[in-house]
């Protein structure tokens, strides 16, 4: 199964960001958050695993019909 990294601030716990592999979330943690000891690490499934398909909704796999309106 394919694994994806979660970060989430210590202080501010409503922040969380995916990210495809841990090496991204560290990298951002660093950059943008303020270092990676603000932030805890969770190993999560990727959305592929998850959902069945790639991190592009728009092409997600249409479960029914769409009709015209109008």
């Amino acid at each position: 199964m394919e694994m994806a990294c979660k970060i989430t601030h210590r202080a501010l716990r409503d922040q969380q960001i995916r990210f495809a592999n841990r090496e991204a979330a560290e990298r951002y943690a660093e950059i943008m958050g303020g270092g990676v000891e603000n932030w805890v690490f969770t190993t999560v499934p990727s959305v592929v695993a998850e959902y069945g398909w790639g991190p592009y909704p728009e092409r997600a796999p249409r479960n029914r019909e769409l009709t015209p309106i109008g």
